[in-house]
């Protein structure tokens, strides 16, 4: 199994990227169940909501011991007063070689850019921190708004064949792209600002 090298904090100019903390289950519980309507046709997770501020304790608590293991990195994502706009991280799951990036936006921030700011700086630490040779995005495919990020920051849509995902209800194809090494060095990403980690 590869030992990722997924740093444990990553900010941009406008996000701190990092694992959940207990103290995160209030956010947690006040910020999703607003955004239900918003994520329920494409996140299979939702089914579960809401959640009480225990029961996210624990699933911090679940979530940061898959981290210690290598196969899931949650994140939140955090503006830079510490108020939760969304989630993001890696999932180590469908490729040896690489890493999937995940992503939700709270509805009142669609249309700022931090999704892709996020996806970005996830992007470039995948690709030349953690050790990936690809990163890839996969979402429904319905999900016009998913679909801009990757095709924005210079992906590749590529089908790698068997993946599926959460569409309206049911499972479908999901639509796959793919970045490496070679899209680092095109537009936008070969000029877009480095994000710092630790």
């Amino acid at each position: 199994m590869t030992s990722w090298r997924v740093p444990s904090r990553v900010e941009t100019a406008r996000l701190v990227l990092r694992p959940y903390v207990a103290a995160d289950a209030e956010q947690l519980v006040d910020v999703i169940p607003r955004n239900l309507d918003h994520l329920s046709p494409y996140m299979e997770w939702t089914r579960f909501e809401p959640q009480t501020v225990e029961q996210r304790r624990e699933w911090i608590a679940g979530e940061a011991a898959k981290t210690a293991a290598g196969t899931e990195f949650t994140m939140g994502m955090f503006d830079a007063a510490g108020a939760l706009v969304g989630g993001t991280g890696f999932h180590a799951r469908t490729d040896p070689d690489g890493l999937e990036i995940g992503y939700w936006i709270d509805a009142a921030h669609e249309d700022t850019g931090l999704a892709t700011e996020a996806a970005a700086a996830l992007t470039l630490v995948a690709l030349e921190v953690a050790g990936a040779e690809v990163v890839t995005i996969g979402h429904a495919p319905t999900n016009a708004r998913s679909a801009a990020i990757p095709r924005r920051l210079g992906y590749t849509q590529r089908d790698l064949g068997g993946k599926e995902c959460f569409d309206a209800g049911e499972m479908a194809p999901a639509v796959e792209w793919v970045a490496d090494a070679a899209t680092l060095t095109r537009e936008p990403l070969a000029s877009w600002p480095r994000p710092t980690s630790r």
